[in-house]
């Protein structure tokens, strides 16, 4: 393929590279009371079939010519170089700029260029080539091919051995789904650990529920953030916190933070709206710190690549999660506002947990049978490619 062929087999090429992206709109999306919902396993067999259908097509592709656009900083209009020049040639390739449109200047031509480009793979149009836009020009047919391969066998192996009420945290697509009684009952926006701080995979199980939870700064958060914070500024930049040292609670401001080791200090955030974890959160069993909650920060689900967090799993409607995990309980939505009116801790113990999966899956399939590809968040694809589901971190 040339920048002088006909532009429809380009266009093709693009439609079939989808890329890692996050919906403009809310991703939050509950299943009205009495809808026909497909059990889950038939709807994994059929994104699996569908990866395998389409990463076949991709293996006649024609691969891109044009080196890579690579690594390096944000590229947006006004943009120039090397790295602009290359992608002008990779959107020629794919059929979204005409060749006499070839430069080394980021313009307005470019600029609607990428935008179209981001649209067609379902991801913000800003514009901005920024790590997942670039990912996803880079990705080669070959490469994407893989990717729904791999996704498509891990997709089958977990749905031969899931139990038929989980709750799935997909960290590459940062969405967590609740599957009751073995169909998808809510599917929302995830936020989950930075690379720095990965979010493990595990396989876990929801014991409590907590209504306005508090929050104790976790140890890497302390000696990396907290600690450093209190030792420059004399506070931890926490609002309504309490500040232990050995045990007794102190006025942060007061005391020389620079001997004082990790250990010694305990950093409790109290409930309410500004808390980190935001009014819910949801526990699990393992040995890592690792659950689920709220947050005081929604914007953050606007993100394009929401791994951003110290490891623990944020989800954008937890009062929504806490009402579908609780529906058969005794605890109404209406008795969640009672609690959540208390503005103290409120546990709830799950008479049966509710089992907890974490999984690698690097593709997944849309309503209308398209593909969209995300990014190797931890760089371990290879790796969990044949980890069957239920495999323990």
């Amino acid at each position: 393929m040339t920048a002088a062929a006909p532009a429809r087999k380009p266009r093709a090429l693009a439609a079939l590279l989808l890329a890692a992206s996050a919906f403009v709109g809310s991703a939050v999306a509950l299943l009205p009371a009495g809808a026909e919902a497909a059990p889950y396993r038939d709807t994994l067999t059929q994104w699996s079939d569908r990866l395998d259908v389409v990463a076949a097509e991709l293996d006649s592709a024609a691969a891109p010519l044009s080196p890579r656009i690579g690594g390096g900083t944000l590229l947006k209009k006004g943009s120039s170089g090397e790295r602009v020049g290359r992608l002008a040639q990779r959107l020629i390739e794919l059929g979204l700029l005409a060749p006499e449109q070839a430069t080394d200047q980021f313009t307005e031509a470019v600029d609607a260029a990428v935008r179209a480009f981001q649209v067609a793979q379902r991801m913000k149009p800003d514009g901005l080539v920024g790590g997942g836009t670039r990912a996803a020009l880079d990705r080669s047919p070959a490469e994407a091919a893989l990717q729904m391969r791999q996704t498509a066998a891990a997709m089958r192996g977990f749905r031969d051995t899931a139990p038929d009420t989980v709750v799935l945290v997909n960290l590459p697509d940062q969405t967590t789904t609740f599957v009751r009684a073995g169909e998808s009952a809510l599917h929302m926006r995830a936020i989950v650990g930075r690379p720095s701080r990965e979010t493990p995979l595990l396989h876990d199980q929801i014991t409590h529920v907590i209504v306005n939870p508090t929050w104790t700064v976790p140890p890497t958060v302390m000696k990396e953030d907290k600690l450093p914070m209190l030792r420059s500024r004399g506070t931890p930049g926490i609002q309504h916190a309490v500040v232990y040292l050995d045990g007794a609670e102190v006025a942060p401001e007061t005391v020389d933070w620079n001997g004082v080791t990790p250990g010694r200090v305990r950093i409790v955030q109290q409930p309410g709206d500004h808390n980190a974890l935001g009014r819910f959160r949801f526990n699990l069993t393992n040995p890592y710190n690792i659950y689920l909650h709220g947050t005081n920060e929604p914007r953050l689900f606007d993100r394009e690549v929401r791994t951003i967090s110290s490891g623990c799993v944020r989800l954008q409607d937890a009062r929504q999660m806490a009402e579908a995990l609780l529906a058969d309980t005794t605890v109404t939505p209406q008795r969640i506002d009672r609690m959540l009116d208390k503005r103290e801790p409120q546990w709830v113990k799950l008479a049966n947990p509710v089992p907890v999966e974490f999984v690698y899956w690097t593709a997944t399939v849309e309503e209308d049978g398209s593909v969209r590809l995300h990014p190797d968040v931890y760089d371990r694809s290879d790796e969990t490619a044949a980890v069957p589901a239920g495999s323990r971190a």
